[in-house]
C-alpha cells in the first residue's frame, strides 16, 4: 500500500493518518454499517483530493519561487520567530487570565471550568500555534530541547481542564519535528506512543474524578460515534449551517455552543456533546455535504502541505496546527472559532504564494 511504502521510505502524511484513524474509529466502536461507510467513504474524499492539492502545487510549477521566496535565513527567521513568540506571550497572558476569571484551576476545579471566558479560552490557545512557528521557524533548537519546552507548555495549558488543547500542542510539536528530519519514522511511533500514554493516563483521572465507570477513550470513542449514528439517522441536515454559526457566534455570546446545541438537540442538558466531525457536516448539510466539504478540505491540505514541506517556518507551523486539529476533530469536530480561523489563515497563505508566483513569472 502507498501509505506503508511512504512510512518505510518516505514521510507519513497527512491524508494517511486521517484515513488511519478514521478505520480505527470504526472497527473500535460500534457503529453502524450505514455510519461508518459514510464516515469510511469521507475519509476517502479527503484522501484523494489532497493527493489532488499536492498535485495542483506542481501543476502551478510554485517550486520555481523557492529562489525567489527567502528560505528561513536572515531575516524572514527572524520575523516568523518574533511573531510566533508574539503569539505564544499573548497566551500565556490570557491562560492566566482566564484562570483568574474563572476564580480556580479547572484542572483540580472542575467546578470553576464553566467559569471560563470563551474569549479568554481562545486567545490561551494562541500559545499553540505561536510554539509550532517557533519551532518551525527555529531549526537550529535540538528536539530534546524542544520536547522538554513542549511538555512545560502543554502543562500550563492543561490548568483549563482541555485535554485537546494538551494534544494538538504536544501533536503539533512533533509534526514540526518530523517534517523538519527532526525526528525519525521509529522516534515518530515512540513519541506517538508516549502521547497516546499521556492521554490514556489523563483520561483515566478524569474519569476517577467525575466517578465515572468504562474503558478510557474507547467509551469516550464509543459514546461520540453513538451520538454520529443519532444525527445521520435523525438529524440529516436538519440545523442548517446553524452549528457553524453557532461555532462562531458563540464566543460573541449571540448563541449557545454548537456542542451545546447537539446536546440540547438530544434532550441532554448541562453538558456538552462532540458530534465528530462528519457529524458536524451532515448534521448542518446532509449526507451530499460530506462531498464538498472534504473535498474542499483535502485539496487546501494537500496544497498547503506542499507548501509547507517546501518553504518550512510560518508555513509548517500553521500547517501543523491544521493537521493536528484535523485528526483531534475525528473526535471533536471543527467546531471553534480560533481552529475555523487557523484554517482561514492557512488558506491565505496559500493565495499568498500564489499571487508571489504569478508576480515573479510576470
Amino acid at each position: 500500500m502507498e501509505w506503508m511504502r511512504n512510512l518505510k521510505h518516505g514521510k507519513l502524511e497527512g491524508h494517511h493518518l486521517f484515513l488511519i484513524l478514521t478505520s480505527i474509529f470504526i472497527v473500535l466502536t460500534s457503529v453502524s454499517y450505514y455510519t461508518g461507510l459514510l464516515v469510511l467513504l469521507s475519509a476517502l474524499i479527503f484522501y484523494i483530493s489532497f493527493v489532488v492539492g499536492k498535485r495542483l502545487y506542481h501543476v502551478l510549477e510554485l517550486n520555481d519561487l523557492l529562489d525567489s521566496l527567502p528560505t528561513l535565513e536572515g531575516k524572514r527567521s527572524k520575523i516568523e520567530y518574533i511573531f510566533g513568540l508574539s503569539l505564544m506571550v499573548i497566551g500565556l497572558l490570557f491562560l492566566l487570565l482566564d484562570i483568574l476569571w474563572a476564580g480556580g484551576v479547572p484542572l483540580f476545579d472542575l467546578a470553576s471550568k464553566r467559569f471560563l471566558s470563551p474569549i479568554y479560552t481562545m486567545l490561551s490557545r494562541f500559545l499553540i500555534l505561536g510554539w509550532a512557528i517557533v519551532v518551525a521557524s527555529k531549526l537550529f533548537l535540538d528536539k530534546i530541547r524542544v520536547i522538554i519546552y513542549s511538555l512545560i507548555f502543554s502543562s500550563a495549558i492543561m490548568l483549563l481542564g482541555y485535554r485537546t488543547s494538551v494534544m494538538v500542542l504536544l501533536i503539533s510539536t512533533l509534526f514540526v519535528l518530523y517534517y523538519t528530519d527532526r525526528v525519525k519514522n521509529r522516534e515518530l511511533l515512540l513519541l506517538t506512543s508516549g502521547i497516546f500514554l499521556l492521554l490514556l493516563i489523563v483520561s483515566i483521572v478524569k474519569l476517577k474524578t467525575l466517578g465515572s465507570g468504562g474503558i478510557p477513550l474507547l467509551s469516550r470513542m464509543d459514546l461520540t460515534m453513538s451520538v454520529l449514528d443519532i444525527i445521520v439517522h435523525n438529524f440529516n441536515g436538519v440545523f442548517n449551517g446553524y452549528l457553524t454559526y453557532s461555532a462562531i457566534y458563540s464566543y460573541l455570546g449571540m448563541t449557545p455552543g454548537p456542542r451545546t446545541v447537539v446536546a440540547n438537540s438530544l434532550g441532554i442538558y448541562g453538558v456538552t456533546i462532540t458530534p465528530t466531525v462528519f457529524g458536524g457536516v451532515i448534521g448542518d448539510y446532509g449526507i451530499l455535504g460530506i462531498i464538498p466539504y472534504f473535498g474542499i478540505l483535502g485539496m487546501l491540505m494537500g496544497f498547503f502541505y506542499r507548501i509547507a514541506e517546501s518553504f518550512k517556518g510560518i508555513y509548517l507551523g500553521v500547517y501543523a496546527v491544521m493537521l493536528s486539529y484535523l485528526l483531534v476533530s475525528i473526535e471533536t469536530g471543527i467546531l471553534d472559532l480560533d481552529v475555523i480561523m487557523y484554517y482561514i489563515f492557512g488558506f491565505l497563505l496559500c493565495i499568498y504564494v500564489i499571487i508571489r508566483k504569478f508576480r515573479c513569472s510576470s
